[in-house]
């Protein structure tokens, strides 16, 4: 039979500390981005601004979020 009583419940721990955030924000492919800008059709127009924004990564060929 088990025990119910919460003995072999142990504490979860927290973290002391948090990471800081990321200063700059990452950036988009500019496919990605092509892509965000036609869904802005569909999104609040408060949050244009911030979705305009979101800088776009150099065309170096190789970016890593065409693919995802």
């Amino acid at each position: 039979m088990v025990s119910m009583n919460g003995s072999s419940i142990k504490p979860i721990g927290l973290p002391l500390e948090l990471c800081s955030p990321r200063q700059t924000p990452k950036g988009l492919s500019q496919k990605k981005h092509d892509h965000l800008l036609m869904l802005l059709q569909w999104i609040p127009e408060v949050f244009d601004d911030f979705y305009k924004n979101i800088p776009v990564l150099g065309q170096q060929g190789h970016d890593e979020d065409d693919d995802n």
